[in-house]
C-alpha cells in the first residue's frame, strides 16, 4: 500500500449521499470528520465536511460541511439562519472561478455524536440561499450521513520473551 493511500484509508471515512433540488444526485466520495472552534455562541463543535467531485475533463466540486456543537444533545434542530447549534453550508464550484456559498435559511437536522465509535451522523432537509450580487438563489439539500472520526490505536508495549536456546557443543 502506497502512502497517500495509507492516509487516505486512514482520514477520510464515512458517507454522504442525498439529492440537491430534488433531481440532482450528491454523493460524496470524500468525508471527513474533525473539531473545529467557532465564535459563540457555536464554539466547538463537530464538523462533517463532505466532498462531491466530478470526473475528468473538469474536475469540479461540491462540498457540503455540516457542524454541531459540541456537548448538545442528540436531537431534531431547527436550520434558520440564526441557529447555532448546527450550521450548515454548501459550496458549488461548479464554476470554478466563481464559487457559489449557500448557508441555512430553513429546515431540520437530526443529528447525534456517539462519543464511543466517534461517530456524528444525521439526516438534513434544508433550504439554503445565496445573496450574492443582491439576487437570492436557493437550493434545497435532502441528505444522509455518517462521518467517523480515526480514532488511534494504543500501541500495547511489551517486553520481549525469553528466547531459549540450545546450544550443542560439538567435539
Amino acid at each position: 500500500m502506497n502512502a497517500l493511500a495509507k492516509v487516505a484509508s486512514s482520514t477520510f471515512q464515512g458517507k454522504c449521499h442525498g439529492l440537491v433540488n430534488g433531481t440532482e444526485t450528491f454523493d460524496a466520495g470524500l468525508v471527513e470528520l474533525f473539531d473545529a472552534i467557532y465564535p459563540p455562541p457555536h464554539g466547538e463543535a463537530h464538523v462533517m465536511l463532505a466532498t462531491q467531485r466530478k470526473p475528468a475533463p473538469d474536475y469540479t466540486t461540491k462540498e457540503l460541511k455540516i457542524s454541531f456543537s459540541k456537548g448538545k444533545p442528540d436531537a431534531t434542530y431547527g436550520l434558520y439562519p440564526d441557529a447555532y447549534t448546527v450550521r450548515v453550508l454548501f459550496v458549488d464550484n461548479s464554476s470554478p472561478e466563481k464559487p457559489v456559498v449557500y448557508s441555512q435559511y430553513q429546515g431540520q437536522a437530526r443529528v447525534a455524536f456517539d462519543a464511543q465509535s466517534h461517530t456524528f451522523s444525521g439526516q438534513i432537509s434544508v433550504t439554503l440561499e445565496n445573496l450574492d450580487e443582491d439576487t437570492r438563489r436557493t437550493i434545497d439539500v435532502k441528505i444522509d450521513f455518517e462521518a467517523y472520526q480515526r480514532v488511534p490505536a494504543k500501541k500495547i508495549h511489551r517486553r520481549p520473551s525469553a528466547k531459549v536456546v540450545d546450544k550443542v557443543v560439538g567435539c
